[in-house]
């Protein structure tokens, strides 16, 4: 089986990382006041995390990565900080995982997810959804929704019809038609939504290309307003706290 798409075989301490991820986020979930497991519909792993600020003039959706079919909204609880330093309020995102059920379900969420959040009196007028890996796939597929009013893709995978024949498809099963089907870079729609592109400068070579072809794509749609930054000495896990720390307002 082909493994184009094994981030460890650029970040060899891949487990080392992800464990601090989880080892930090357990600080902020001790530390800061948070509402956990929030549940937005009526389907497995149909929750969320809400870390507030008061009076926040601007709320981010983080939608984590895993290649829809590992980790938890609550290994990303380190981005929390960084954000509160800025008066910005956050929500962990969950939704459900391959493969117990398939990708159009995860999109399905969260589409729900941001119809329960617009809906909710902590909410702020500025909202930014974020997500990573997957998760820029997952937000991507819901760039029209009325809630997001800016959209920042961390190392995403917007055509899925390379997976098709990689390891990754062990679970999620996807066909051809599938992955077509599910690709945000084969169906971009107009929109106006303003699109942040990001990706590390250390990543797969199948993950710089991924982001280029959809950024290429969002192009050839004039209204759309999209930038690319290619992020120097930066991989796939790293740059969460590029981002976080250093660019996010």
């Amino acid at each position: 089986m082909n493994r184009p798409y094994d981030n460890a075989t650029t970040v060899p301490s891949e487990a080392a990382i992800l464990a601090d991820f989880q080892n930090r986020s357990k600080r902020v979930y001790r530390h800061y006041v948070h509402m956990a497991d929030i549940r937005y519909a009526n389907s497995p792993r149909a929750i969320m995390d809400v870390f507030p600020v008061k009076q926040a003039q601007k709320t981010v959706i983080f939608v984590h990565g895993g290649y829809w079919q590992w980790c938890e909204k609550s290994d990303f609880a380190f981005i929390v900080p960084a954000l509160h330093e800025q008066n910005i309020q956050c929500v962990l995102l969950e939704y459900a995982l391959a493969p117990l059920v398939l990708v159009d379900l995860m999109i399905e969420q969260v589409h729900q997810a941001l119809d329960f959040i617009q809906h909710q009196d902590w909410i702020t007028e500025h909202v930014v959804v974020v997500g990573h890996s997957a998760g820029a796939h997952l937000t991507a597929m819901n760039l029209t929704h009325p809630l997001v009013q800016k959209a920042v893709l961390l190392s995403g995978l917007y055509d899925l019809r390379p997976l098709c024949d990689t390891h990754l498809n062990q679970a999620l099963q996807l066909s051809l038609d599938d992955a077509e089907r599910l690709s945000p870079v084969v169906h971009t729609l107009s929109h106006d939504t303003p699109c942040e592109l990001y990706c590390g400068a250390d990543e797969l070579q199948e993950i710089k290309w991924q982001s280029e072809q959809f950024y290429h794509a969002l192009k050839g749609l004039n209204q759309i307003r999209v930038e690319l930054h290619l992020l120097k000495d930066v991989n796939h896990y790293s740059i969460l706290d590029a981002y976080f720390r250093h660019i996010a307002t």
